[in-house]
């Protein structure tokens, strides 16, 4: 498992040869991503289908590399990868196609779960330091943003200073900085976060300490709105969807979380923070699941009903069993590492069910 830099103010480069390797990397990267342009495929089509590999083959390459694994370790992420390559791009195309759509979508998922047994060097088996994987992630995200908008405004200089001497670089920027650029930011930003971990590390816990209790209020005040307006959110399956992202926003901030409480030890008043946001999350999600069903006795089942009540179900389910760890840890029967370690060992299960969505779903649908 990769080891968190000792803190310390000064940024660290790396090593040469990673340097070489991120830039080799992005050069493939962009050619990988111009595929349409050379091809004259459909450009829309071609990234819903493969954004995944166009760089997370370099960032698995990278982590074996860089946690000293043997090279046999590459052989099942990337036989997963060719194997779902092929199918992504054999299934029969279909514009209104749901299961479709889902396999596009839960592919990414997949591919960076695959990742994810790289980075902490492990199995899909034992994945026991799957928490470190879901901090780098969460990291990750949050250089990505700060890259991305450092660029667009580098870009919005550049293009408006060239403007100004009668220089259109328009075309330039779409075709080619865009095209060589989006691809490099999680493969630049994994190489920062990776060799200075205390940038994001000091960013991460201040997220979770402002935005925990803001989120709590928020939801108990939206219990209340429901209550008080008499929303049946049965009739909206927008309702649905947006839970399923609350779920996950919510695990979010209690993986931030822990991250502090590991290195200050147990907080009484963060806990219980943690505490009211996980069960007032339940309870909306109990909501959300009563929805589900209903709508699945209602209107029969689909591929979005079957990946949305499978997606809630799990994740809940998920929340659940953390939220029993932090009960227990309020009373001194669980360690932080052990709470932490009920948030990552789900991981295998998040692969097992995105691989039904990816490659069965379709099928049991019949591409529709």
């Amino acid at each position: 498992m990769l080891q968190d830099n000792i803190e310390n103010n000064e940024i660290n480069l790396g090593k040469k040869n990673e340097l070489l390797f991120i830039a080799f990397a992005i050069m493939i990267a962009g050619f990988i991503a111009k595929i349409p342009q050379f091809q004259g495929v459909r450009e829309d089509l071609f990234y819903e289908k493969n954004v995944s590999f166009i760089f997370l083959p370099f960032l698995i390459i990278y982590f074996n590399w860089k946690n000293q694994l043997a090279w046999s370790k590459l052989i099942f992420p990337f036989v997963i990868m060719g194997v779902s390559a092929i199918y992504i791009n054999t299934l029969p195309y279909s514009e209104n196609s749901d299961s479709n759509s889902l396999s596009y979508f839960h592919l990414p998922i997949l591919t960076w779960i695959l990742l994810g047994f790289t980075y902490v060097g492990t199995s899909i088996i034992n994945l026991k330091y799957g928490i470190s994987f879901l901090r780098f992630t969460a990291n990750l995200v949050i250089m990505s943003v700060i890259i991305l908008l450092s660029g667009f405004l580098f870009m919005a200089m550049t293009m408006g200073l060239f403007k100004l001497i009668g220089i259109d670089t328009a075309y330039l920027v779409q075709h080619y900085i865009l095209i060589w650029g989006l691809p490099s930011i999680p493969l630049i930003a994994s190489y920062i976060v990776t060799n200075n971990p205390q940038i994001v590390n000091k960013i991460s816990p201040i997220i979770a300490k402002i935005f925990t209790p803001m989120v709590t209020l928020m939801l108990f005040l939206f219990i209340i709105g429901i209550m008080v307006t008499g929303k049946n959110p049965t009739q909206d399956r927008e309702f649905l969807l947006i839970l399923n992202a609350l779920l996950v926003g919510v695990m979010a901030l209690i993986i931030f979380s822990l991250q502090e409480m590991t290195k200050s030890g147990k907080q009484t008043i963060q806990l219980y923070t943690l505490l009211a946001l996980s069960i007032i999350t339940i309870l909306i999600n109990c909501v959300a699941l009563y929805s589900i069903i209903f709508r699945l006795v209602e209107f029969g089942f689909s591929a979005n009903r079957v990946a949305v009540i499978g997606a809630d179900i799990f994740i809940f389910t998920h929340l659940v069993l953390l939220t029993r760890k932090m009960f227990l840890l309020n009373q001194s029967k669980v360690s932080v590492t052990e709470v932490e370690n009920t948030g990552g060992n789900y991981l295998a299960v998040y692969f097992i069910w995105v691989s039904f969505v990816v490659f069965l779903l379709p099928l049991i649908f019949n591409f529709k």
